[in-house]
C-alpha cells in the first residue's frame, strides 16, 4: 500500500490544488462585489427552474435541482454570516462548499440536456443516444445530487470539532 501512496504523487497534487481552489472560492470569489456573481448563478438557475417546473416531463430533473439549490444557497447564506467573522468557518466549510456549488452546477447542466433531448425528442421521435440521456440524467438527480444535504449539513456544522484537534494529532 505504501508503495503505492508513494508512486501516486499526483493524486497529493490535486487534493491540494482541490483544498486551494476550495478556500479561493469562499475566501475571494464568494464576498466578491457582495456575492454579486454566486446571486447571478442562483438567479440564472432558479429562473429555469421556475420556467420549465409545470412541464411534467422535467419534474424529474428540475424538482432535485431545486432542492439542491435551496441547499446552496442556504450553505451560501450561513457562509456569510458566519465564514468572514470566524475564518476557521470557511476553512473547515470550503470543500464541502466548492462539491455542494459542483453538483448543483452539474445538476443544472444535466436539468438543460434533458430539456434539450425531450425537444428532440418531441420533434423527431427518440433515438437510443437521446433516451440514455435522460435515463443517465436522472440517474444523477436520483442518485449523486442528494449528497448536496450532507454537504450542507457539515458546512452548517462549522468549525468546533476540526479545530478542537490539536496539531499534535496530525
Amino acid at each position: 500500500m505504501e508503495q503505492f501512496v508513494r508512486d501516486a504523487r499526483i493524486a497529493m497534487i490535486y487534493e491540494g490544488a482541490n483544498g486551494i481552489q476550495a478556500l479561493d472560492l469562499v475566501g475571494r470569489k464568494l464576498p466578491r462585489d457582495g456575492g454579486r456573481a454566486v446571486m447571478a448563478f442562483f438567479a440564472e438557475v432558479g429562473a429555469f427552474a421556475k420556467e420549465h417546473g409545470g412541464n411534467e416531463a422535467m419534474k424529474p430533473f428540475v424538482t432535485p435541482l431545486s432542492m439542491a439549490l435551496g441547499h446552496l444557497q442556504q450553505a451560501t447564506t450561513w457562509l456569510m454570516q458566519n465564514a468572514m467573522t470566524k475564518p476557521d468557518n470557511a476553512g473547515a466549510a470550503a470543500t464541502d462548499y466548492l462539491h455542494l456549488f459542483g453538483l448543483v452546477t452539474f445538476a443544472y447542466m444535466w436539468a438543460k440536456m434533458a430539456k434539450v433531448a425531450q425537444d428532440k425528442i418531441a420533434a423527431s421521435g427518440s433515438t437510443p443516444y437521446l433516451s440514455t440521456k435522460l435515463t443517465t440524467g436522472r440517474f444523477f438527480m436520483e442518485r449523486v445530487l442528494p449528497e448536496t444535504a450532507a454537504h450542507l449539513a457539515r458546512i452548517q456544522s462549522g468549525c468546533a470539532t476540526v479545530m478542537e484537534l490539536p496539531a499534535e494529532a496530525f
